[in-house]
This record gives C-alpha cells, sequence and structure tokens, in this order.
C-alpha cells in the first residue's frame, strides 16, 4: 500500500487552508510538501509553530488535536498528507454495524 502504515493519501495542489482540526483523524497526521514556491507555512495554533517547510521536509502531529492551517503562498506548492481515518476502526470491529449482513 502506498501509504502504510496510513489508510489514506491525500494529494493537495496550491492550497491555502483556513484554520481546522481533522475530527475524523485517528492518530498522527505525515504532511510532505513539494514544488517551488514562497510562503505558505504551515501553523499549528495551539503550539504556537509557524514552520517554513522545504520540499521533501516531513511534519508529523496530531491532526484531529491541534488546529493548523497554511499561510498565503506564492508559486507552486504541492503536499502529499497521510492520515488514518477513525471510521476503519469501526470496520475493524463491526464491519460498521454491518456485520450480521457480512459473511
Amino acid at each position: 500500500m502506498v501509504s502504510y502504515p496510513f489508510t489514506n493519501f491525500i494529494l493537495n495542489l496550491g492550497a491555502e487552508t483556513d484554520g481546522h482540526i481533522d475530527p475524523m483523524d485517528d492518530g498522527l497526521c505525515a504532511v510532505i510538501p513539494f514544488g517551488n514556491w514562497k510562503g505558505g507555512e504551515l501553523c499549528l495554533s495551539q503550539l504556537g509553530l509557524v514552520l517554513q517547510l522545504q520540499p521533501g521536509d516531513v511534519v508529523l502531529f496530531p491532526s484531529n488535536q491541534i488546529a493548523h492551517f497554511n499561510l498565503r503562498m506564492s508559486g507552486q506548492r504541492g503536499s502529499i498528507v497521510l492520515s488514518t481515518d477513525k471510521t476503519l476502526k469501526s470496520w475493524v470491529n463491526n464491519k460498521n454495524e454491518w456485520d450480521d449482513h457480512v459473511n
């Protein structure tokens, strides 16, 4: 699997986000930026961090607990985001409540 041990592989192109928490993420997420850009720093609100990432850097943080966003940027930037969805546990435990209907 391309994103192992994570279940989600997200490809962002030119994304600038407002502050948010990802409540359906489970555990850590990984952010890996690529491209040629200026600005676009990753901000982790509760920690008071503004990260000036370079292409290929890897940042791990609990996206379901720490509000995060990107500042404005110029140029071309993308990022790969790896995360795991909380609903996966429900599927493992009871097939999302379909366990009586699935062989």
